[in-house]
């Protein structure tokens, strides 16, 4: 155990020392890369952890759009600073999940997959129809962020920096829930809702509170990722987003809530930026790529290293 926590550890501080240097040897498009790389993990990380309750949900596209869109508004249209926006579209992700989390959340399986699905599309659809909001042809035009010291935003650098800074504050808030006794319980009640509600857990409290952290990550990082393509509509939220932030996490382990995601991130956005341009390629190697590891390794490609380990034993 102590080994392979110390593993972890050497793995991080290498990933962070590399990306400190990305951007004197990575070609833009390799930057690119990375930074959906964080995205990505970040929506994964923030969907694993509802699935930690005992729900399955499809509506991280929803709160990736409710904070890309927050902050393109209050840019645009009230002159907010870029900083006072990302926390602006965070937090009223968080608050629109906890008055419809005390709701929902109340409906388990088949029942609760549905009603985040219908809610994404209600999300989608209404903004959509709002003139206000750009309509279904969005808004655009928000200025980039005013640079920090050597680090400037006019180029890839800088919004690579952002974006693994918000990585690495997701990864560190949720790999602290995992040891915690929070993260005890959020898996009590995944695995064995009845074990824990003979111990006196009380199931809405941290059902809820899960779902207010997935959605605070996920608006923090739909908001950053707003800014970055300079533009946003409301055809870009549809229920593949939803999709791509439970592949990431299924392909790279549920069993991690942090080391899961990041892997199975990496693969997708390596498959999804090459595979692009050969027309029906992505959909079918990514949909092999998905069964091969339900089916061979249930536990996601994170388990390799403990097989491989065992091997060696």
């Amino acid at each position: 155990m102590k080994m392979n926590r110390l593993a972890q550890w050497v793995i991080a501080i290498l990933i962070l020392g590399f990306f400190a240097f990305a951007h004197t040897f990575l070609p833009n498009r390799w930057q690119h890369i990375c930074i959906m790389w964080a995205i990505w993990s970040i929506a994964g990380i923030g969907w694993l952890v509802i699935l930690r309750v005992g729900e399955f949900s499809c509506g991280q596209a929803a709160f990736l759009c409710i904070g890309g869109y927050s902050a393109s508004v209050a840019m645009l249209k009230f002159d907010c600073p870029f900083w006072l926006a990302l926390l602006l579209g965070a937090a009223l992700c968080s608050i629109i999940a906890l008055i419809v989390g005390v709701v929902i959340l109340r409906l388990r399986g088949l029942y609760f997959l549905v009603i985040t699905f219908v809610f994404a599309e209600i999300v989608r659809l209404t903004i959509a129809a709002t003139d206000y909001l750009g309509a279904s042809e969005g808004l655009w035009g928000m200025s980039i962020p005013k640079n920090i010291g050597l680090i400037t935003f006019s180029t890839k650098q800088g919004w690579l920096y952002l974006f693994i800074f918000l990585l690495m504050i997701t990864c560190f808030a949720f790999w602290r829930v995992e040891k915690s006794r929070i993260g005890r319980i959020y898996s009590y009640i995944g695995t064995s809702p009845d074990l824990a509600q003979s111990f006196g857990i009380y199931f809405m409290k941290y059902k809820v509170q899960a779902f207010v952290m997935s959605a605070f990550f996920t608006g923090l990082v739909g908001a950053a990722m707003a800014v970055y393509l300079g533009a946003i509509g409301p055809e870009g939220f549809t229920f593949y987003y939803s999709l791509v932030a439970q592949i990431v996490a299924i392909l790279g382990g549920v069993g991690s809530l942090v080391w899961g995601p990041l892997l199975g991130s990496f693969l997708y956005t390596i498959f999804d930026e090459y595979l692009v341009y050969v027309p029906g390629a992505r959909s079918l190697i990514m949909g092999m790529l998905l069964i091969s590891v339900i089916f061979f390794l249930p536990e996601g490609l994170i388990s390799l290293q403990r097989k491989f380990l065992k091997r060696r034993e």
